[in-house]
């Protein structure tokens, strides 16, 4: 593909009588006050934490002509004054009282109201590639970053789980690739985001505490494709089933999908053709214009399970959308990259062996079905540890997953408020009543699973539910299986040695 102007006019200050309000000053929130305020803008930073509470890149913003009103969780201090515009962090739960009477009340009074993505965009000089879905996001946009400059382009990878896009704007140019990692709660407040190439990996039930309904959710997934035309690309994921209805046009998206059929890309990592993709046998390939080029064989892809197939396959159709007849003297790198892959923290992450006993830690799976693919990704005999805050209200998930639970594992342990559903799920679908045990807390469910493990077998830490009944989110619940992991090697070490002598 060839390079294009920037993705919007940049310009160099802001008139100093905008008055801008940004609302949650975490991760996103800070760098988007900073960039507002270094542009002139007059900007009030809220937060719903206590000053006491706050973190020192909070605190410093004052230093940077950033006025702080905190320690409201509604927001109403919002309306003592009127703003141009209302810049919000990704998370807050517009859909829901206060905050939603609160936006809706300073959208009469006139202010724009949009999130740190759809700012970030407008101010972006690199073209975009953007990835969005329930799961997979964050691998994928590795894989594309790391191929990308393994073909010597300068590709810079930010987003959702990782920088904010407004913090690399200064290392991003017209010469470079911004490769966005794009949620649904940053594309419910994206009004003009444009990305030169977008994917849509999956649309999987999730989220359920902050959109309406399901519905509403994928619909928002969506946007991310509605504001492209010809000369960007568009990458569908036809595996995954609503995606293919997308695809297809068995379900009315209210025009949300770009009605250009020339810049689709269909991708698969199944045994047939796509017009980007193909696979024969276990040979994954692509296709530009009249060549087929092969890439890789999927025995020799460095990440577990099938569904990381899928990850590679979408990532491999963005790279050949923006590299187009190069792909064939870069394929050897391409392959390099694939090969070598290391996965991201806490996701299928193989932690330790001890005694023969393999630890893996795919604490990011927070849905059910995440769960099942990490339960499909490794061989038997599997011990697997489940549970903490349910995500999901419908019990078909769960159900789903306690049938997994017995056709691919030895034993099931759970964890949290609600690792009995699972449970209970997993007894429904035939689990012998010895072979599920409800430890409660981490540790516990930790032992119990070493001493159900056999030997050359499985620890897999998948919870299927989110954190926060137990955690912080799911890193620091990642983080403590890692820790009982290393704690129970440097024990298993120890006694070797003491046996020894």
């Amino acid at each position: 593909m060839e390079k294009r102007t920037q993705q919007a006019d940049v310009p160099t200050t802001m008139q100093r009588e905008k008055k801008i309000a940004v609302l949650g000053l975490a991760r996103a929130g800070v760098p988007a006050a900073r960039f507002l305020a270094s542009r002139g803008a007059q900007v009030v930073g809220f937060d719903g934490k206590a000053r006491d509470q706050l973190s020192a890149d909070v605190l410093e913003l004052e230093n940077e002509g950033v006025e702080l009103r905190v320690g409201d969780a509604t927001f109403a201090n919002v309306l003592q004054d009127e703003y141009s515009m209302l810049v919000l962090s990704p998370g807050l739960k517009i859909h829901h009282e206060p905050l939603k009477s609160v936006l809706a009340q300073a959208h009469q009074r006139g202010a724009e109201i949009i999130g740190e993505l759809e700012l970030a965009s407008r101010h972006c000089a690199a073209p975009i590639i953007a990835v969005t879905g329930t799961k997979g996001k964050s691998t994928t946009v590795k894989l594309i970053e790391e191929m990308l400059r393994a073909a010597g382009l300068n590709a810079i990878r930010c987003g959702n789980t990782g920088t904010p896009l407004i913090a690399e704007l200064p290392n991003l140019s017209a010469d470079s690739w911004a490769i966005v990692e794009v949620s649904s709660f940053q594309l419910e407040t994206a009004t003009t985001f444009k990305p030169r190439v977008a994917a849509l990996l999956n649309l999987l039930p999730d989220h359920q505490d902050y959109h309406p309904d399901l519905e509403q959710y994928w619909a928002t997934k969506l946007k991310l494709l509605a504001r492209q035309n010809a000369g960007d690309t568009a990458i569908f994921n036809v595996d995954d089933e609503r995606v293919q209805s997308v695809v297809s046009g068995n379900e009315d998206w209210s025009g949300r999908v770009p009605p250009n059929d020339d810049v689709a890309f269909w991708t698969s990592s199944a045994q047939h053709d796509t017009n980007c993709l193909w696979r024969r046998g276990d040979v994954l390939g692509v296709r530009v214009g009249e060549n087929d080029i092969p890439i890789i064989n999927v025995n020799e892809i460095a990440l577990r399970g099938a569904h990381n197939v899928g990850n590679v396959a979408c990532a491999l159709a963005c790279v050949t959308a923006v590299l187009g007849d190069r792909v064939l003297e870069v394929a050897g790198k391409l392959a390099d990259v694939l090969r070598n892959f290391e996965s991201l923290p806490h996701r299928l992450e193989i932690v330790g062996v001890v005694n023969g006993v393999t630890f893996i830690n795919d604490s990011q799976a927070t849905i059910p079905e995440a769960a099942i693919k990490a339960l499909q990704s490794f061989p038997a005999p599997v011990v697997l540890i489940a549970g903490g805050l349910a995500k999901l209200e419908n019990t078909d998930a769960y159900d789903e997953l306690g049938a997994n639970v017995v056709k691919y594992a030895t034993a099931l342990v759970t964890i949290g408020r609600d690792g009995n559903r699972i449970a209970d799920a997993a007894r429904r679908a035939g689990a012998h009543e010895n072979d599920v045990i409800e430890a409660g807390e981490l540790a516990a469910a930790f032992k119990i699973a070493f001493q159900r493990a056999q030997p050359d077998g499985n620890v897999v830490f998948s919870p299927a539910c989110a954190s926060f009944d137990q955690f912080a989110n799911y890193e620091e619940r990642g983080q403590k299986f890692r820790d009982l992991v290393s704690d129970l090697r440097n024990a298993s070490y120890e006694t070797h040695h003491r046996n020894a002598s």
